[in-house]
């Protein structure tokens, strides 16, 4: 008998996985009708590609991206806290999301990375800047927060990555420079 549930445990858990990867299917949508114009450099773009001034979908959240600032400047540091280091510089992007689904929807600062010339880059916390970690959106809410990195001042190509989805591999690339 016992053997039995434990099978039965098994089987179920197998079918909850199941239904969870089914679920997490590639249904994210990209929107450049507003972008800033700007062309992927390769001439090749795929859907999960935006631009500044496009927005993305996913499940019923919706994101846009406002602005970005290729060597950001404008912050309070007087201190001098807030250097980006040799040979470095900082990039900000500006975002604004809103709940268009049934059901609460978290965003977090933390989905995002960042490539300059396909090496990774690491976030910056500015205070006066971005002091936003994450919150979860009721339907209809929106935010607005900017996230920022230090990348090689040399960098030809600067791109943030959003992860859409945690369950899978799903990215929506915006192209900054």
């Amino acid at each position: 008998m016992k053997r039995i549930r434990k099978y039965i445990g098994v089987l179920l858990c197998l079918i909850v996985f199941a239904a969870m990867a089914m679920g997490s299917g590639s249904d994210t949508s990209v929107d450049n009708s507003n972008a800033s114009g700007a062309s992927d450099k390769t001439g090749t773009e795929s859907d999960n590609v935006v631009m500044v001034g496009g927005s993305f979908e996913k499940d019923g959240l919706k994101g846009t991206v406002n602005d970005a600032d290729t060597d950001f400047t404008d912050y309070d540091d007087p201190y001098g806290f807030y250097k980006p280091g040799d040979g470095k510089k900082y990039v900000k992007a500006d975002f604004s999301f809103e709940n268009n689904g049934k059901s609460d929807a978290y965003v977090s600062s933390a989905d995002f990375s960042c490539y300059a010339d396909n090496e990774s880059c690491d976030q910056s916390f500015i205070a006066s800047v971005n002091e936003f970690s994450g919150d979860t959106l009721s339907t209809g809410r929106k935010i607005n927060f900017s996230v920022v990195f230090a990348v090689p001042v040399d960098a030809e190509s600067i791109e943030l990555e959003y992860t859409a989805n945690i369950w899978s591999s799903e990215k929506v690339i915006i192209k900054l420079q």
